[in-house]
């Protein structure tokens, strides 16, 4: 019995952990969050103007919704100088 207690132990996850991989989205994600279009969504990422990342080379774009949100921030407190 102690074998699978301690087994569920080493299952669980750290709630840091647990944080970042909920913080990761997807495309599809990243553009309800920010309202837009996903082709304007890929247009920013081929700039280099968003935040954005592949897990391997070649798969789906994966965003930080902590930097998105950053990102944001900065592009509203540009708008207004």
């Amino acid at each position: 019995m102690a074998r699978s207690s301690n087994t569920a132990q080493q299952m669980s996850a750290h709630p840091s952990e647990e944080k970042q991989a909920s913080d990761i989205i997807s495309l599809a994600e990243a553009c309800e969050y920010l309202g837009i279009h996903r082709n304007t969504l890929y247009k920013l990422i081929q700039a280099g103007e968003i935040p954005a990342f592949r897990m391997i080379t070649g798969g789906r774009w994966r965003f930080r919704k902590s930097e998105l949100e950053r990102w944001l921030e900065d592009k509203q407190s540009r708008s207004l100088l």
